[in-house]
């Protein structure tokens, strides 16, 4: 009996068999699934990695800048040459933002001067005074936009005043004080008036306060300026060290 003839038609056709329609279109559609994860994940990833940046330098300006400004706040102290003469290191009888309040702190400070001894004091009785210098912390509130730049401003003239020839930089960007609800003052002051009674404001005044005791600052930064609002707190209290009644 004969074996069966293979077709050699048919076995052309077999040899040349590839991917149905059907087959690169599900592959397709894989494909792009599986991509559009892999560009979601590498997305999140991307944005993370940015408010994880923003948030570390939100937090290393804030420290920095809490740190300078209760660094100068400790070390304030009367400057008897000022004219008029300064019974307090702290100025409450003049205007913001060269006054005492909720946004602005001014006083009498020789921080990184020369002339004082290394706890912010005169090196010696009676010397050193020379390089006090009236000094003012800030919040410059111009502009619309809710992030405002708290201010370093100090009298490099000598002339007793702040004016536009005086040295001054920015100590923290995109602080929102201000912006939030309730807004929250950056200084609250706490010291004893006339009576004697301890009393907390944040607007004292000459005929209120008898002896500055501390300043209370809470400084908050928006560490998400790209998307919703993320809120970096910093809290302080500071007792200047020259200060008659804060010990």
């Amino acid at each position: 009996m004969r074996p069966a003839m293979k077709d050699p038609f048919r076995q052309r056709q077999s040899s040349q068999a590839g991917f149905t329609l059907i087959e690169i279109l599900i592959s397709m559609i894989i494909m792009t699934i599986v991509t559009t994860m892999l560009v979601g994940i590498w997305i999140v990833l991307l944005h993370t990695s940015a408010f994880a940046r923003a948030d570390n330098t939100a937090s290393a300006t804030g420290r920095d800048s809490l740190d300078r400004v209760t660094a100068e706040i400790r070390a304030a102290q009367p400057n008897p040459s000022a004219t008029p003469a300064a019974a307090t290191p702290f100025v409450l009888t003049l205007t913001a933002p060269n006054v005492c309040d909720a946004y602005d702190c001014t006083f009498y400070s020789a921080y990184n001067s020369t002339g004082i001894g290394a706890d912010g004091v005169s090196a010696s009785p009676g010397t050193g005074t020379g390089a006090l210098r009236l000094t003012s912390i800030w919040l410059d509130q111009s502009g619309t936009a809710q992030q405002k730049k708290l201010m370093w401003t100090r009298d490099t003239n000598g002339n007793h005043v702040i004016d536009a020839n005086d040295k001054s930089f920015v100590l923290a960007n995109n602080v929102v004080n201000t912006a939030l609800s309730p807004v929250r003052p950056i200084f609250t002051y706490v010291f004893r008036d006339k009576t004697g009674a301890y009393t907390t404001a944040t607007s004292p005044t000459s005929a209120t306060v008898a002896s500055l005791v501390a300043v209370n600052i809470e400084l908050v930064i928006d560490a998400n300026l790209a998307d919703k609002p993320t809120y970096v707190d910093f809290v302080s209290t500071v007792r200047p060290r020259n200060v008659a009644g804060s010990n």
